[in-house]
């Protein structure tokens, strides 16, 4: 997996590419530990090229909401495809996280 950090003002997007198993949870952890959650207001997740989502990323981003809830930031996940939309749905991240469809 390839991933692209992108901050502008108080807004960090990540924008992953490829699948994300467990190396690429790895890889998005690794970029939020580096991040200054008491600056950002904002983690926007863009999904707009990922096809495949594993249980360690899905734990990874249950992770990054406690993290960030402590910061009242916001996290969101824009541009999910249909299949993913509908797992994370049916796991109830959508209660936690805003998620928006491509």
């Amino acid at each position: 997996m390839k991933l692209t950090v992108a901050c502008d003002k108080k807004c960090v997007r990540f924008t992953p590419e490829g699948d994300i198993d467990e190396r690429g949870a790895d890889i998005l952890d690794k970029h939020f530990q580096e991040l200054d959650k008491k600056e950002i207001g904002e983690l926007v997740l863009d999904f707009k090229n990922v096809d495949y989502i594993g249980s360690s990323a899905i734990g990874q981003l249950i992770l990054f909401y406690k993290k960030l809830a402590e910061t009242r930031c916001k996290i969101r996940i824009e541009n999910v495809s249909k299949d993913i939309y509908n797992l994370l749905l049916d796991l109830d991240i959508d209660k936690l996280i805003s998620i928006s469809r491509y």
